[in-house]
Order: C-alpha cells, then sequence, then structure tokens
C-alpha cells in the first residue's frame, strides 16, 4: 500500500533504474503507477526534471498548469513538463494511469505538443494512443522490463499524439484540399484529370479551390500531379523492364516526349539516363 494521502490500497506504483545505454540513449519510464484515489489525493510540485503523462480512466481530475486550471474526465490525457510548476487533485473517486519519461527528444517533443494542443490531451479514445498507454504499463510492471520496446513505444505514442491531434484540428477546408492530393495520388494515372474536375470534388470554386491547394501544399495542383506521377515513373523505371512509352501511359502523361521533357526538366537527365545511373 502507498502512503500518500487519499491513494487506496489497490493502488500500485514501480520504479526502475535506467542502465547507462538506456539513460544516454533512449526513451525509459523511471516511475509508473496504477492509482484508485479518493477525493482527498492530490499532488503539488514546482519542479521536477522529467516530463509526465496521466491518463484518467475513471472520475474526474483537476490539473492546474501554466497558469490556466482544467478538469480532465474520463479518457483524458494529460501532458506535463514537470520542470513548470504544476498541481492536480481528485474531485471525485479516480483511476488514472501515470508515468514519468525521460530520453532524448521527450522535452522537444512535449513542448511541440504542449505549445500547439495544450496539456489536457483531446485524444477520442484512439486506438492506437490506447495501446501504446496500455504496452507502457505492462511493461512497467515486469520485474526487467526492455527498454527497447519501452523507448520505442514511448516514441511511437508521441508520434501518434503529433499526428491525432494535429488531424483533429484541420479545418474542414483543409481535410479538402488533403483529400484532394490523396485522390491525385491514388489517380495519377488518370489522363483526365483537370483542376475544374478536382476542384468540383472539393465543392469549391476552381481560382478558390487553386489558391487554397498552393497554401496548404506548397504547390499548385498541377505541380503536385506532375511529382506525383514522376515520382511513380522513377519507380517503374527502376524496378520494371516497361518501355519509356509504356510507363509515359501508365504514370499519365500524354506522350512519351512530354514525359521525356517533364522528367529532363525535373531531375535534368532523361529517363533513360536515370534507368542506366541507378542500375
Amino acid at each position: 500500500m502507498l502512503n500518500d494521502m487519499g491513494i487506496l490500497a489497490d493502488s500500485v506504483r514501480y520504479y526502475h533504474d535506467a542502465d547507462a545505454f538506456t539513460a544516454t540513449n533512449l526513451y525509459h519510464v523511471p516511475h509508473a503507477g496504477s492509482y484508485h484515489c479518493d477525493e482527498t489525493y492530490g499532488m503539488q510540485r514546482n519542479y521536477l526534471d522529467i516530463c509526465q503523462m496521466l491518463i484518467v480512466d475513471e472520475g474526474e481530475l483537476s490539473v492546474t498548469y501554466r497558469g490556466e486550471t482544467r478538469t480532465a474526465g474520463p479518457g483524458s490525457l494529460i501532458l506535463l513538463d514537470c520542470r513548470e510548476p504544476h498541481s492536480y487533485h481528485a474531485l471525485t473517486p479516480i483511476r488514472m494511469r501515470w508515468f514519468h519519461f525521460a530520453g532524448n527528444g521527450s522535452t522537444a517533443y512535449t513542448h511541440l505538443i504542449l505549445n500547439t494542443h495544450g496539456f489536457i490531451l483531446p485524444t477520442g479514445s484512439n486506438a492506437e494512443i490506447e495501446e501504446c498507454v496500455r504496452r507502457i504499463m505492462v511493461s512497467v510492471h515486469q520485474n526487467q522490463p526492455n527498454p527497447h520496446i519501452i523507448s520505442l513505444t514511448i516514441n511511437k505514442l508521441l508520434v501518434l499524439l503529433v499526428l491525432v491531434l494535429g488531424e483533429k484540428k484541420k479545418s474542414d477546408l483543409e481535410i479538402a484540399i488533403q483529400d484532394s492530393a490523396d485522390y491525385m495520388t491514388y489517380n495519377y494515372a488518370d489522363k483526365s484529370l483537370s483542376i475544374e474536375h478536382l476542384s468540383q470534388r472539393a465543392a469549391l470554386s476552381t481560382c478558390y479551390y487553386m489558391r487554397k491547394f498552393k497554401e496548404y501544399q506548397s504547390a499548385t495542383p498541377h505541380q503536385f500531379l506532375q511529382t506525383v506521377r514522376l515520382s511513380a515513373a522513377k519507380q517503374q523505371l527502376l524496378t520494371t523492364s516497361q518501355s519509356i512509352e509504356t510507363i509515359a501511359d501508365n504514370c499519365g502523361f500524354s506522350s512519351a516526349s512530354h514525359f521525356i521533357m517533364a522528367f529532363r526538366k525535373s531531375t535534368g537527365i532523361t529517363p533513360h539516363q536515370y534507368r542506366t545511373q541507378w542500375k
């Protein structure tokens, strides 16, 4: 049984010392716990040289951090850089999982997420994120957890948080433009693709579509499609023995001469020279 006020008897806490290689090169979890607490539980710190994640499974936790107090309910993931003053306390009986983590990139990733999305993260009970948390908690429960598995899982968790939260912040317009880019990526061989068709799919006027596509993709629709087609052509040049004419047709170019001209403009060499160079 843990002695901190409000932590109930079925709670557990884990401690693991990292070896020199792990401490220097890998993400690692020195402390973790699965807590069942009543309303008297609370924690307040001014400084601890580590980052922390908490996952509220039941009940509500009040968290004060960076001058703001917010309530985290079931399914909430809380991210803290413990080098900054922070506190949290139970508003109701709660069950939560938590772990401290350190390692190369941990602080940078934490601040990237904090500065963009805040400290209570709307993960929407994402299955992949939950699986990462589960794997971490299963690993720390072992007497000698595999440090490489833990490091890999923490890295994946941080990457997922960046990606999933980034998707959630996208506007409908950004999603429409991304959908258009994805459509071109998978349908580059279609020679009938046109700005008019693409803008209609995005339910935008042609001029507005072209302007917003360039804003979000850093390329015009034509440039983007050309890049996708050339990338596919390079793949076929290196992995097949098909003729230049066939590859041009497969990749959506109007003719072999158009393909050769576009390829030379992009790379400075002809498709044949490219194929020979990389054999």
